[in-house]
């Protein structure tokens, strides 16, 4: 596949990630990558850490690239749109990571057929990112594979073929470490309660989590079959798995899950 160029407006945290990884792997060389990113202290760290051109404004340069990226904030995006407008031409594809931002209001603020709208996740700063991609029917295999190429530099990349799904994976991956997160805090939380100090606590939580996803991945069997195998009749395991279940914990999960897809819904109308 040929390297495709890339304008990126934004280099906050995602972006900023997306820069770092399509350059270290290679994806897009740092002489066909532009950064559009007003704050002069951020832009200049990741033009030293990249080696790409960078800029505090949309200008016309930005219709020189294939590919443009749009990573600044959903709040933001009236804003940005109205400025990318006038400088788009037909044969570029935008690409969106703005959550909630549907392709009919880019479509709209754009005047623009090519588009196509992501859902990332906060790993990808360290290569280990989920995306979900999903394309407008207008836009070309050749772009849909730099896409995926940009995407797959930072973790693992998923298209999918309805718009919707975007939505939905924000609410599983997009959303997914918070959980984890969460998780971890009452895990936590209750190994302290248990004697442990914060430190150990962190320790004990941090390596149980990773070795766990680590094992699921090798294993290449379903989480439940897992967590049967763990869960010794009469038990600890099943001493604690048969109280989440009488709390209905694994139900109000799931009714969390469909909280946040709820909420997509509602941000991208």
């Amino acid at each position: 596949m040929e390297r495709a160029s890339l304008a990126l407006i934004g280099g906050g945290n995602m972006g900023g990630a997306i820069l770092r990884a399509v350059v270290s792997q290679g994806i897009v060389p740092a002489e066909r990558l532009l950064l559009v990113e007003p704050e002069a202290e951020k832009a200049a760290a990741l033009s030293e850490a990249t080696g790409c051109a960078v800029q505090s404004k949309m200008d016309g340069r930005v219709s020189e690239y294939e590919l443009l990226l749009l990573a600044t904030k959903p709040q933001g995006a009236p804003l940005v749109l109205a400025e990318l407008r006038s400088h788009l031409i037909p044969e570029q594809t935008v690409v969106s990571v703005m959550a909630g931002i549907s392709l009919t209001t880019l479509r709209n603020g754009l005047g623009h057929e090519r588009l196509v709208r992501t859902m990332p996740n906060t790993p990808a700063q360290l290569g280990e990112g989920m995306t979900v991609v999903y394309a407008d029917p207008a836009v070309p295999e050749a772009s849909r594979r730099q896409v995926q190429a940009v995407f797959g530099a930072c973790g693992t990349c998923l298209e999918v073929d309805h718009e919707d799904a975007i939505d939905a994976a924000t609410a599983v991956s997009g959303s997914g470490p918070a959980y984890v997160f969460y998780l971890a805090e009452q895990m936590m939380v209750a190994a302290q309660d248990l004697g442990f100090s914060e430190s150990a606590a962190q320790t004990l939580v941090q390596k149980t989590l990773r070795g766990a996803i680590l094992l699921w991945e090798q294993k290449g069997v379903s989480a439940a079959t897992l967590r049967r195998q763990v869960t010794s009749p009469g038990g600890t395991t099943e001493a604690a798995v048969t109280h989440f279940e009488s709390q209905a914990v694994g139900q109000h999960l799931q009714e969390g899950l469909q909280k946040a897809y709820q909420r997509a819904k509602e941000l991208a109308r």
